[in-house]
């Protein structure tokens, strides 16, 4: 043993969103593929799918849709995709819930296909593989997984693809080799070139407890706030209110009472009273 620590071998339990996403990933794969294969039915299809011109055109909704597609195809992308999700994804969502969780992947895939968009108005168009005409996939998802969990789990080893240990630092640079190799193969992703990259952004900011974003700003916050508690001061709360000139002490003695009835009293003759 070399010292780290070692993930179980055992099967991880997905949490309620992630059975939820998985199902509606696999479910909506199977039925795209028929009506497609079989039944020539490719409106639907085309109608999810992330085309940067229909996007620009106010159909933003595709943003997201297209993050659950797989392709029609090839079984082994709908395959992938299912065990890249459900390999590290049921740690997170146990870390954070579901509800972030969920934010968490829609943020990767609308940042990784909007990344793409960018870059398509940005590249020369003489390079067609940064040109693509429509993306669908969850490789954004995936590297944002990926790259959150090993932010979370740096020395922690696991086995990646259930027979390759690695570290969670080295499973950081894995992941970001692989967005690099999709670049040189184009055509080996249908989400584009550059929406993993999408995906590893949003797992570097938002990954961890708490994430970069939030440090940033709490920081930001309580600078805020020291800013404003120092432009009060309270000294001049504490100060005692100014006396007036030419006036008296506010408390005096006042002569009499008690004692000076008895001086004023003459002692009795008899003097069987005096006790």
């Amino acid at each position: 043993m070399d010292g780290q620590g070692q993930a179980s071998m055992a099967f991880p339990r997905p949490g309620r969103a992630l059975k939820a996403i998985l199902i509606a990933i696999g479910a909506l794969g199977i039925l795209q593929a028929t009506l497609i294969n079989y039944a020539g039915a490719s409106k639907i299809f085309l109608y999810l799918v992330c085309v940067p011109e229909k996007v620009l055109d106010g159909e933003v909704w595709r943003l997201v849709t297209a993050g659950f597609l797989t392709s029609p195809e090839a079984l082994g992308h709908l395959i992938f995709t299912l065990i890249g999700l459900y390999f590290l994804s049921p740690d997170l969502e146990r870390r954070w819930g579901s509800g972030r969780f969920v934010r968490f992947l829609l943020i990767s895939i609308v940042a990784g296909f909007s990344l793409s968009i960018l870059l398509d108005k940005l590249m020369p168009p003489g390079l067609a593989q940064f040109h693509p005409r429509g993306m669908f996939g969850a490789g954004a998802a995936i590297a944002a997984v990926a790259v959150a969990w090993s932010k979370m789990n740096a020395d922690l080893q696991v086995r990646l693809f259930f027979f390759l240990p690695v570290t969670g630092k080295q499973l950081f640079w894995l992941t970001i080799g692989f967005c690099v190799l999709g670049v040189i193969y184009p055509a080996g992703s249908p989400e584009g070139v550059f929406s993993p990259f999408g995906g590893v952004l949003v797992g570097v900011l938002l990954g961890g407890t708490p994430s970069v974003l939030r440090s940033l700003y709490l920081r930001i916050k309580l600078a805020l706030l020291r800013r404003s508690s120092g432009n009060v001061s309270i000294q001049p709360l504490l100060k005692p209110p100014p006396r007036r000139r030419g006036s008296g002490p506010s408390l005096r003695v006042v002569s009499g009472g008690l004692e000076d009835e008895l001086k004023k009293r003459h002692p009795p003759k008899d003097k069987r009273f005096l006790n």
